[in-house]
């Protein structure tokens, strides 16, 4: 008799799973909370939908990617946090780390992209897309940045989203802010570095402009692969509710999570998406040699200035006007809307430090100092600013014991 009714209780079972041979799908309480794992190792929440079918989708960041036929690339896409407020960038170190370490779609070796392929993601700018003028490449020496070729065209003038200059297929900003540079967007990072210097080479998709900058620079990062990347959505036949999470652990090591795919056919590839950026910078300023300097204007202004700059460049390669990031000073040495006409001279000091604060400079200097109309970066000189440093002698830097030195300059009306 046990068997029998046994066999009852399972039949009844079979029936309420099974109807014409199909799994029923489980349900959830409409409404519902539940924690969900998101591929940056976050825990996020989400609720069932109102019929009960399945969750609505966890809040974290996913990627995908775009393949380019013409240049056989495949692009994170968006970019690194694109969803992040008040995102501040990554250092090359960062840069190439993140990339290393990322994965999604089912795929592990995404590098940061070399300055020549990141080019070519260039559109709008002929001079700076893939074969055009701009000479600046893998393995490119410094004196590249004076190539007016690689210089910036009109702010958002390209084809993609919001002005940018890459194709109109890509998703992600161009114009997120630089917290080390006031008015200027973040950057994009390669891996190419300048033989000369040190420096990385990147693009500036806000305005098209390619060129060298500090490693300490911080930039936007966009991963790259070879094609094909064909992004797989089922790698567990395992049956899931629509919208499901769960925690997953990568080849590595790291814990990822994955996504319930389709209407809860399958469970996707394990994402691994989180980072750890580099403890800050330790700022050394404080013990370097600096200029305290006074700034006049040599009449009346007549107009409110946008920008004032001052900062050092080595000597020893020194060009006027120097049309390159600095080498010492900080971005508190570029000040918006400054206070300052012929009766109210300006006093700045700057610091004998490299412009991310890492080291003291050493060495012959030579300052630069604009006073400008206009607030768009990079800067560029027009009639009506002022500007001082084409006539001076070096200033030894990093000599001895710390040391102030005192200036007092008065600008020149620019001239071409």
């Amino acid at each position: 008799m046990k068997n029998i009714y046994a066999s009852f209780l399972l039949a009844a079972s079979l029936l309420f799973v099974f109807s014409g041979c199909k799994i029923q799908k489980e349900a959830c309480i409409p409404g519902m909370p539940q924690f969900c794992s998101c591929p940056d190792g976050t825990v996020q929440m989400q609720t069932c939908r109102d019929d009960g079918s399945g969750w609505e989708p966890c809040g974290c960041t996913y990627y995908s990617a775009w393949c380019d036929n013409d240049s056989d690339l495949c692009w994170q896409d968006p970019q690194k946090d694109a969803g992040v407020e008040n995102y501040g960038g990554i250092t090359y170190a960062d840069a190439v780390r993140y990339c290393e370490g990322l994965m999604f779609g089912g795929y592990d070796d995404w590098r940061l992209p070399t300055i020549d392929e990141l080019r070519t993601l260039v559109r709008g700018n002929p001079p700076t897309e893939t074969g055009g003028e701009c000479a600046m490449t893998e393995g490119s020496s410094f004196d590249v940045m004076n190539d007016s070729a690689c210089l910036p065209v009109v702010d958002l003038g390209g084809p993609g989203s919001g002005g940018c200059y890459w194709p109109p297929e890509l998703t992600g900003s161009c114009t997120r802010p630089d917290p080390g540079a006031q008015g200027h967007p973040l950057e994009y990072m390669s891996s190419s570095v300048c033989p000369d210097n040190g420096w990385v080479g990147v693009v500036m998709f806000d305005n098209g402009g390619v060129c060298w900058n500090h490693t300490h620079t911080l930039a936007e990062v966009r991963c790259v692969r070879d094609a094909p990347t064909d992004i797989s959505t089922c790698v567990d036949e395992t049956p899931c509710m629509p919208g499901q999470t769960r925690r997953c652990t990568t080849a590595d090591g790291n814990i990822g999570s994955q996504r319930c795919a389709g209407e809860g056919d399958c469970y996707g590839p394990c994402e691994y998406t989180a980072f750890t950026p580099s403890p800050p910078i330790k700022d050394v300023c404080p013990t370097c040699d600096s200029v305290r300097l006074t700034i006049r204007v040599p009449e009346k202004l007549k107009t409110k200035p946008a920008q004032l700059m001052a900062f050092f460049y080595a000597a020893d390669t020194w060009s006027w006007p120097p049309n390159r990031p600095p080498d010492g000073g900080t971005s508190d040495d570029q000040v918006l809307n400054p206070d300052i006409d012929v009766d109210k001279p300006l006093t700045l000091t700057v610091p004998g430090c490299t412009y991310y604060r890492e080291q003291c400079l050493s060495g012959d200097y030579m300052l630069y100092v604009s006073l400008m109309n206009s607030s768009s970066m990079p800067p560029v000189m027009k009639e009506g600013d002022y500007w001082w440093g084409m006539e001076q002698e070096p200033i030894r830097l990093g000599s001895g014991q710390a040391k102030v030195y005192e200036m007092d300059i008065t600008l020149v009306p620019y001239k071409k």
